[in-house]
Protein backbone atom coordinates (compact mmCIF):
# COMPACT_ATOMS: atom_id res chain seq x y z
CA UNK A 1 0.00 0.00 0.00
CA UNK A 2 1.47 3.26 -0.83
CA UNK A 3 0.46 5.12 2.15
CA UNK A 4 0.62 9.28 1.97
CA UNK A 5 -0.88 12.44 2.77
CA UNK A 6 -1.79 15.54 1.23
CA UNK A 7 -1.87 19.07 2.48
CA UNK A 8 -2.41 21.29 -0.17
CA UNK A 9 0.57 21.11 -2.85
CA UNK A 10 3.02 18.69 -0.18
CA UNK A 11 2.90 15.09 -0.17
CA UNK A 12 3.84 13.64 1.95
CA UNK A 13 4.25 9.83 2.27
CA UNK A 14 6.51 6.90 1.49
CA UNK A 15 7.40 6.95 -2.08
CA UNK A 16 7.98 11.01 -1.79
CA UNK A 17 10.92 12.65 -0.68
CA UNK A 18 11.17 13.20 3.79
CA UNK A 19 9.20 16.73 4.87
CA UNK A 20 10.45 18.92 7.34
CA UNK A 21 7.22 21.06 8.82
CA UNK A 22 8.46 24.02 10.46
CA UNK A 23 6.03 25.13 13.46
CA UNK A 24 5.39 28.88 13.71
CA UNK A 25 3.46 28.55 17.11
CA UNK A 26 3.25 31.67 18.33
CA UNK A 27 6.50 32.77 18.15
CA UNK A 28 5.20 35.68 16.36
CA UNK A 29 3.65 37.41 19.10
CA UNK A 30 0.41 37.93 17.35
CA UNK A 31 1.94 40.20 15.46
CA UNK A 32 0.72 39.29 11.10
CA UNK A 33 4.29 40.77 10.30
CA UNK A 34 5.83 38.76 12.00
CA UNK A 35 3.66 35.81 11.41
CA UNK A 36 4.34 36.90 7.36
CA UNK A 37 8.15 36.94 8.13
CA UNK A 38 8.20 33.86 9.68
CA UNK A 39 6.41 32.10 6.26
CA UNK A 40 8.61 33.97 4.10
CA UNK A 41 11.97 32.49 6.10
CA UNK A 42 10.90 28.99 5.62
CA UNK A 43 10.22 29.71 2.14
CA UNK A 44 14.10 30.62 2.07
CA UNK A 45 15.39 28.24 3.76
CA UNK A 46 13.67 25.65 1.31
CA UNK A 47 10.68 24.77 2.93
CA UNK A 48 7.74 24.11 1.46
CA UNK A 49 4.72 24.44 4.13
CA UNK A 50 4.71 26.49 7.07
CA UNK A 51 2.30 25.51 9.87
CA UNK A 52 0.42 28.22 12.41
CA UNK A 53 -2.12 27.52 14.83
CA UNK A 54 -5.43 29.46 15.46
CA UNK A 55 -6.34 29.96 19.25
CA UNK A 56 -9.81 30.65 20.11
CA UNK A 57 -9.37 31.26 23.35
CA UNK A 58 -12.76 30.75 25.20
CA UNK A 59 -13.82 27.97 22.90
CA UNK A 60 -10.51 25.89 24.21
CA UNK A 61 -10.08 26.73 27.71
CA UNK A 62 -11.71 27.03 30.92
CA UNK A 63 -10.16 30.38 32.47
CA UNK A 64 -9.89 29.55 35.76
CA UNK A 65 -8.86 25.60 35.57
CA UNK A 66 -5.90 26.81 33.40
CA UNK A 67 -4.93 29.75 35.93
CA UNK A 68 -4.82 26.20 38.76
CA UNK A 69 -2.66 24.19 36.30
CA UNK A 70 -0.68 26.09 34.25
CA UNK A 71 0.26 28.95 35.83
CA UNK A 72 3.59 27.47 37.28
CA UNK A 73 4.69 26.90 33.52
CA UNK A 74 3.57 30.18 32.13
CA UNK A 75 3.65 32.80 34.94
CA UNK A 76 5.44 35.36 32.93
CA UNK A 77 1.83 35.34 31.23
CA UNK A 78 0.03 34.32 34.61
CA UNK A 79 -1.25 31.53 32.60
CA UNK A 80 -1.44 29.42 29.14
CA UNK A 81 -4.31 31.30 28.66
CA UNK A 82 -2.79 34.58 29.50
CA UNK A 83 0.03 33.71 27.16
CA UNK A 84 -2.49 32.61 24.46
CA UNK A 85 -4.30 35.96 24.79
CA UNK A 86 -1.25 37.86 24.11
CA UNK A 87 0.31 36.11 21.55
CA UNK A 88 -3.01 34.70 19.13
CA UNK A 89 -3.40 35.84 15.71
CA UNK A 90 -6.90 36.53 14.98
CA UNK A 91 -9.07 35.30 12.55
CA UNK A 92 -8.32 38.08 10.44
CA UNK A 93 -4.81 38.14 10.22
CA UNK A 94 -5.37 34.27 9.27
CA UNK A 95 -7.16 34.77 6.52
CA UNK A 96 -4.61 37.54 5.35
CA UNK A 97 -1.74 34.92 6.42
CA UNK A 98 -3.51 32.43 3.77
CA UNK A 99 -3.17 34.77 0.80
CA UNK A 100 0.22 35.64 1.74
CA UNK A 101 1.31 32.40 1.83
CA UNK A 102 -0.62 31.24 -1.37
CA UNK A 103 0.91 34.40 -3.07
CA UNK A 104 4.78 33.69 -2.48
CA UNK A 105 4.27 29.79 -3.22
CA UNK A 106 4.25 28.33 0.63
CA UNK A 107 2.04 25.74 1.80
CA UNK A 108 -0.45 27.57 4.42
CA UNK A 109 -0.63 24.84 6.89
CA UNK A 110 -2.75 25.39 10.66
CA UNK A 111 -3.14 23.89 14.09
CA UNK A 112 -7.49 24.49 15.38
CA UNK A 113 -7.57 23.69 19.11
CA UNK A 114 -10.99 23.75 18.89
CA UNK A 115 -13.86 22.84 16.59
CA UNK A 116 -15.36 26.29 16.02
CA UNK A 117 -11.35 27.42 15.06
CA UNK A 118 -11.56 24.29 12.35
CA UNK A 119 -14.82 25.88 10.71
CA UNK A 120 -13.49 28.90 10.90
CA UNK A 121 -10.10 27.75 8.74
CA UNK A 122 -12.81 25.94 6.66
CA UNK A 123 -14.57 29.77 5.74
CA UNK A 124 -11.44 31.40 5.31
CA UNK A 125 -9.74 28.71 2.91
CA UNK A 126 -7.18 27.66 5.07
CA UNK A 127 -8.39 23.95 5.45
CA UNK A 128 -6.08 22.19 3.08
CA UNK A 129 -5.52 19.60 6.34
CA UNK A 130 -6.17 20.25 9.52
CA UNK A 131 -3.14 19.50 12.37
CA UNK A 132 -4.37 18.13 15.71
CA UNK A 133 -2.69 19.02 18.73
CA UNK A 134 -1.69 16.47 21.24
CA UNK A 135 -3.80 17.67 24.01
CA UNK A 136 -6.60 16.90 21.57
CA UNK A 137 -6.07 13.61 20.42
CA UNK A 138 -8.30 11.79 22.42
CA UNK A 139 -10.78 14.27 22.35
CA UNK A 140 -13.06 12.54 20.52
CA UNK A 141 -16.38 15.27 20.40
CA UNK A 142 -13.85 17.46 18.65
CA UNK A 143 -12.05 15.11 16.67
CA UNK A 144 -15.57 13.73 15.15
CA UNK A 145 -16.38 17.32 14.32
CA UNK A 146 -13.42 17.99 12.52
CA UNK A 147 -13.40 15.29 10.64
CA UNK A 148 -16.86 15.15 9.36
CA UNK A 149 -15.61 18.80 7.19
CA UNK A 150 -13.72 15.71 5.23
CA UNK A 151 -10.31 17.47 4.87
CA UNK A 152 -6.87 15.06 5.85
CA UNK A 153 -6.00 15.28 9.53
CA UNK A 154 -2.57 14.62 11.02
CA UNK A 155 -2.87 13.88 14.83
CA UNK A 156 0.12 14.06 17.19
CA UNK A 157 0.23 11.43 19.69
CA UNK A 158 2.09 13.15 22.71
CA UNK A 159 0.64 11.95 26.51
CA UNK A 160 -1.23 9.48 24.59
CA UNK A 161 -1.96 5.78 25.28
CA UNK A 162 -2.48 3.42 22.12
CA UNK A 163 -5.88 2.42 23.54
CA UNK A 164 -7.04 6.13 23.15
CA UNK A 165 -5.02 6.25 19.60
CA UNK A 166 -7.26 3.28 18.73
CA UNK A 167 -10.45 5.96 19.67
CA UNK A 168 -8.85 8.70 17.77
CA UNK A 169 -8.19 6.62 14.60
CA UNK A 170 -11.32 4.51 14.54
CA UNK A 171 -13.44 7.57 14.91
CA UNK A 172 -11.15 9.51 11.53
CA UNK A 173 -11.77 5.79 9.85
CA UNK A 174 -15.60 6.11 10.22
CA UNK A 175 -15.51 9.41 8.38
CA UNK A 176 -13.16 7.91 5.94
CA UNK A 177 -10.55 10.45 5.94
CA UNK A 178 -7.32 10.59 4.94
CA UNK A 179 -5.03 10.15 8.22
CA UNK A 180 -1.34 10.92 9.24
CA UNK A 181 -0.09 9.99 13.27
CA UNK A 182 3.04 12.17 14.19
CA UNK A 183 4.77 10.35 17.11
CA UNK A 184 5.40 13.32 19.77
CA UNK A 185 6.71 13.65 23.15
CA UNK A 186 5.30 16.76 25.03
CA UNK A 187 8.29 18.12 27.28
CA UNK A 188 9.63 21.42 25.71
CA UNK A 189 12.24 20.25 25.38
CA UNK A 190 13.10 16.65 25.94
CA UNK A 191 16.56 16.40 28.18
CA UNK A 192 17.36 12.79 27.52
CA UNK A 193 17.29 9.86 24.63
CA UNK A 194 15.31 7.58 26.70
CA UNK A 195 12.48 10.24 26.63
CA UNK A 196 12.17 10.34 22.81
CA UNK A 197 10.74 6.68 22.57
CA UNK A 198 11.49 6.45 18.73
CA UNK A 199 9.67 2.51 18.61
CA UNK A 200 6.91 3.77 18.61
CA UNK A 201 7.00 5.64 15.02
CA UNK A 202 7.10 1.83 13.74
CA UNK A 203 4.62 0.35 16.00
CA UNK A 204 2.16 3.60 14.59
CA UNK A 205 2.85 2.80 11.37
CA UNK A 206 2.17 -1.11 11.96
CA UNK A 207 -0.72 -0.94 14.28
CA UNK A 208 -2.60 1.90 11.77
CA UNK A 209 -1.42 1.48 8.52
CA UNK A 210 -0.61 5.00 8.28
CA UNK A 211 2.56 7.06 7.63
CA UNK A 212 4.09 8.58 10.53
CA UNK A 213 5.88 11.83 11.39
CA UNK A 214 7.78 12.81 14.62
CA UNK A 215 6.79 15.76 15.80
CA UNK A 216 9.75 16.73 18.22
CA UNK A 217 10.79 19.91 20.40
CA UNK A 218 14.38 18.55 20.25
CA UNK A 219 16.63 22.12 20.18
CA UNK A 220 19.05 22.69 16.97
CA UNK A 221 21.82 21.70 19.57
CA UNK A 222 20.27 18.01 20.31
CA UNK A 223 20.91 16.64 23.59
CA UNK A 224 23.93 15.68 25.88
CA UNK A 225 23.85 12.31 27.38
CA UNK A 226 25.35 10.99 30.63
CA UNK A 227 28.58 11.65 30.66
CA UNK A 228 29.03 14.61 28.85
CA UNK A 229 28.14 13.15 25.49
CA UNK A 230 26.15 15.22 22.86
CA UNK A 231 24.12 13.55 20.76
CA UNK A 232 23.16 15.70 18.16
CA UNK A 233 19.78 16.61 16.44
CA UNK A 234 20.86 15.01 12.57
CA UNK A 235 21.61 11.63 14.79
CA UNK A 236 18.03 11.78 16.40
CA UNK A 237 16.62 12.34 12.67
CA UNK A 238 18.36 9.54 11.22
CA UNK A 239 16.83 7.39 14.37
CA UNK A 240 13.77 8.48 13.33
CA UNK A 241 13.70 7.76 9.53
CA UNK A 242 15.26 4.78 10.34
CA UNK A 243 11.99 3.52 12.90
CA UNK A 244 9.82 4.67 9.55
CA UNK A 245 8.94 8.79 9.91
CA UNK A 246 8.20 10.51 6.83
CA UNK A 247 7.90 13.90 8.13
CA UNK A 248 9.60 15.93 11.01
CA UNK A 249 7.83 19.14 12.44
CA UNK A 250 10.29 21.26 13.95
CA UNK A 251 9.27 24.81 15.99
CA UNK A 252 10.39 27.64 13.91
CA UNK A 253 11.23 31.48 14.43
CA UNK A 254 13.36 33.95 13.51
CA UNK A 255 14.88 35.24 16.52
CA UNK A 256 15.94 32.75 18.91
CA UNK A 257 16.30 35.20 21.51
CA UNK A 258 12.47 35.79 21.55
CA UNK A 259 10.25 36.89 24.62
CA UNK A 260 7.75 34.06 24.39
CA UNK A 261 8.21 29.96 25.89
CA UNK A 262 9.45 28.19 22.59
CA UNK A 263 11.53 30.39 20.75
CA UNK A 264 14.85 29.49 22.51
CA UNK A 265 14.70 25.45 21.48
CA UNK A 266 13.37 26.19 17.94
CA UNK A 267 15.12 26.77 14.75
CA UNK A 268 15.84 29.86 12.91
CA UNK A 269 16.33 30.24 9.60
CA UNK A 270 20.37 29.17 9.44
CA UNK A 271 19.19 26.21 11.20
CA UNK A 272 16.04 25.22 9.40
CA UNK A 273 17.76 25.75 5.62
CA UNK A 274 20.59 22.86 7.54
CA UNK A 275 18.10 20.85 8.91
CA UNK A 276 15.78 20.42 5.41
CA UNK A 277 19.47 19.79 4.05
CA UNK A 278 20.28 17.16 5.72
CA UNK A 279 17.08 15.14 6.11
CA UNK A 280 17.17 15.08 2.12
CA UNK A 281 20.32 14.11 2.44
CA UNK A 282 20.29 11.05 4.88
CA UNK A 283 16.72 10.33 3.04
CA UNK A 284 18.98 9.24 0.32
CA UNK A 285 20.27 6.88 2.66
CA UNK A 286 16.80 5.16 3.28
CA UNK A 287 15.82 3.68 0.00
CA UNK A 288 14.92 -0.18 -0.13
CA UNK A 289 16.98 -1.06 -3.22
CA UNK A 290 18.73 -4.29 -3.47
CA UNK A 291 21.00 -4.68 -6.24
CA UNK A 292 24.59 -4.86 -6.76
CA UNK A 293 25.25 -0.89 -6.59
CA UNK A 294 27.99 0.66 -8.97
CA UNK A 295 29.98 1.52 -5.83
CA UNK A 296 30.37 -1.99 -4.70
CA UNK A 297 31.61 -3.76 -8.16
CA UNK A 298 35.49 -3.44 -7.54
CA UNK A 299 34.71 -5.18 -4.38
CA UNK A 300 32.02 -8.03 -5.65
CA UNK A 301 35.00 -9.21 -8.10
CA UNK A 302 36.83 -10.46 -6.02
CA UNK A 303 34.75 -11.27 -2.87
CA UNK A 304 31.80 -13.30 -4.60
CA UNK A 305 32.51 -16.79 -5.60
CA UNK A 306 33.23 -19.39 -8.30
CA UNK A 307 32.62 -23.24 -8.76
CA UNK A 308 36.18 -24.05 -8.77
CA UNK A 309 36.79 -28.29 -9.45
CA UNK A 310 37.10 -30.56 -6.22
CA UNK A 311 39.21 -32.58 -8.03
CA UNK A 312 40.89 -33.60 -11.07
CA UNK A 313 37.75 -33.74 -13.36
CA UNK A 314 38.13 -35.95 -16.90
CA UNK A 315 36.59 -35.18 -20.25
CA UNK A 316 33.41 -36.57 -20.60
CA UNK A 317 32.62 -36.66 -17.07
CA UNK A 318 29.24 -35.46 -15.49
CA UNK A 319 29.28 -33.02 -13.04
CA UNK A 320 27.93 -33.91 -9.77
CA UNK A 321 27.95 -31.97 -6.81
CA UNK A 322 30.80 -33.94 -4.82
CA UNK A 323 33.34 -32.84 -8.28
CA UNK A 324 32.26 -29.03 -6.58
CA UNK A 325 33.47 -26.24 -4.10
CA UNK A 326 33.66 -23.00 -4.24
CA UNK A 327 36.66 -20.26 -3.64
CA UNK A 328 36.70 -16.39 -4.32
CA UNK A 329 36.97 -14.22 -6.99
CA UNK A 330 33.92 -14.28 -8.91
CA UNK A 331 35.32 -14.25 -11.96
CA UNK A 332 33.79 -18.07 -12.85
CA UNK A 333 30.75 -19.80 -12.74
CA UNK A 334 28.92 -18.12 -10.00
CA UNK A 335 28.31 -20.57 -6.95
CA UNK A 336 24.99 -19.55 -6.44
CA UNK A 337 24.63 -21.18 -9.88
CA UNK A 338 25.65 -24.61 -8.93
CA UNK A 339 22.50 -26.56 -9.80
CA UNK A 340 22.02 -25.33 -13.43
CA UNK A 341 25.73 -27.21 -14.43
CA UNK A 342 24.98 -30.56 -12.44
CA UNK A 343 25.22 -33.59 -15.44
CA UNK A 344 26.57 -31.14 -17.65
CA UNK A 345 29.26 -33.11 -19.72
CA UNK A 346 32.79 -31.50 -19.24
CA UNK A 347 34.69 -30.93 -22.69
CA UNK A 348 38.19 -31.66 -21.39
CA UNK A 349 40.11 -32.59 -18.63
CA UNK A 350 39.78 -29.79 -15.43
CA UNK A 351 42.81 -29.98 -12.76
CA UNK A 352 42.02 -29.71 -9.41
CA UNK A 353 41.19 -26.32 -7.85
CA UNK A 354 40.64 -24.20 -11.57
CA UNK A 355 37.88 -22.13 -11.84
CA UNK A 356 34.81 -23.44 -13.85
CA UNK A 357 33.74 -21.80 -16.73
CA UNK A 358 30.72 -22.37 -19.27
CA UNK A 359 33.03 -22.80 -21.87
CA UNK A 360 34.23 -25.98 -20.17
CA UNK A 361 31.03 -27.93 -20.55
CA UNK A 362 29.05 -28.94 -23.61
Amino acid sequence: MNKEIKIGRVVIGEQYPFVVIPEAGDNHHGSLASAKEIAHAALEAGSKIIKFQLHLPDEEMDREGMRQTSSEMFKKWGDLYGFIQKNQLSVEDHSELIRYCEKIGIQYFCTPFSAKAAQILTEIGGDAAFKIGSGETEDLPMIEEVAALGKPMMVSTGMSTYEEIDLTVAAIKQKNIPFSLAHCISSYPPKSLSELHLGVIRELGARYDTVVGFSDHTPPEGLVIEGGKPISEEAILFGAMGAGARYLEKHFTVDRKGKDADSWFSHDPQTLKDLINTAAELDKAMDNKREVFEEEKGVWIWAKRSLVAAEDIPAGAKITREMLKSKRPGTGIRSKDYHSILGKIVKHNIAKDKILLLTDLE
